[in-house]
């Protein structure tokens, strides 16, 4: 290869420059991968991100979501470019979407207090914002469903554990799987609890790379691919599990915020938080992706974390809350 040939990655991100030109008519400078499915864009003016998108469905899902917040007064987020609003960016088979860029403050986790709290208040802003439009959604999101979620990924961890046993011993393989069944199957009688709850358009995934703090500090709520219409329960449901491994499993901690402390007053709530999702759901992650994973020991570390070395606190938790119930 000579020196000044373009590569192929450069050279669809030279035809892809000039697409966006020509679409939107702005100059655009250059374009700069970030992962699989992401860009950086410059323009002389501006700053975006281009994102691809599944299906079409999906980026009009997500357009007519932004627009809603934004109508309705939730302004934390991202907007789409205006061309949008006439036009689907259509390259070469795929379907993307243009974004605004949101130069970042301070970084986001949930390590903090501080930052938990700003997180659930913001994710409460933006469930209360979508219950005032989620009939729009009626027809074009599916009805979520925690149960067969569940039953899906314990399932595929049962199916994983001839491998599983190549890394952990048997026992915590065996305690983990009798918590994911315990829980289901008081889930499935109290059912109702989930589909009582005032449904509203959900986020679907609280991970702390999903919050981020503009250069202005103010708190955002971003990427939208798994919204679903459900109870904001379920929303509630993940946060807490997200934040639990931060807070050394202490239900304490959890009575300090509002909502989740009047969520463990709720049975179906607490029987959820048994259920040992992650550690199910980064297994089988790990497991999936084991033959291409190049930093299967940083996997393997985090894995043993939460899986093994909070296997005691993970365990006096789940005592508690069986307690409680």
């Amino acid at each position: 290869m000579t020196a000044n040939r373009r590569s192929s990655g450069d050279e669809f991100e030279h035809r892809l420059l000039l697409y966006l030109t020509s679409l939107t008519g702005e100059k655009f400078l250059y374009v700069k991968k970030i992962k699989n499915g992401v860009w950086f864009c410059k323009t002389v003016k501006n700053t975006w991100v281009l994102k691809e998108f599944p299906t079409r469905e999906k980026v009009e899902n997500q357009l007519s979501l932004i627009n809603l917040l934004f109508t309705n007064g939730f302004h934390l987020t991202y907007r789409f470019h205006p061309i949008h609003a006439k036009k689907v960016c259509f390259f070469e088979n795929k379907i993307y979407g243009l974004i605004e860029f949101i130069k970042k403050g301070s970084s986001f986790s949930y390590q903090t207090k501080n930052n938990r709290i700003q997180a659930i208040e913001l994710l409460s802003k933006f469930h209360k914002t979508t219950q005032l439009f989620v009939n729009e959604f009626s027809t074009k999101l599916s009805l979520f469903d925690q149960i067969e979620k569940w039953e899906a990924r314990l399932k595929e961890f049962n199916s994983n554990i001839p491998q599983l046993k190549k890394f952990m011993p048997p026992y915590y393989i065996e305690v983990y799987v009798e918590w994911a069944k315990w829980s289901l199957h008081k889930l499935k009688q109290n059912k109702s609890y989930f589909d009582q709850q005032e449904k509203c358009v959900i986020h679907g995934d609280v991970a702390h790379h999903n919050f981020i703090y503009n250069f202005d500090q103010q708190l955002f709520l971003i990427d939208f691919d798994l919204i679903h219409v459900g109870s904001p329960v379920i929303d509630y449901l993940q946060f807490t599990n997200r934040i639990l491994p931060f807070i050394e499993w202490s239900s304490h901690e959890l009575q300090q915020m509002g909502i989740i402390k009047n969520l463990l007053n709720r049975k179906a709530f607490v029987i959820a938080l048994i259920y040992p999702t992650d550690v199910l759901r980064e297994w089988n992650r790990f497991i999936k992706t084991i033959n291409t994973k190049e930093d299967k020991i940083q996997s393997l570390t985090y894995l043993k974390e939460i899986t093994i070395n909070q296997f005691e606190q993970r365990k006096s938790f789940v005592n508690e809350m069986i307690n409680r119930i």
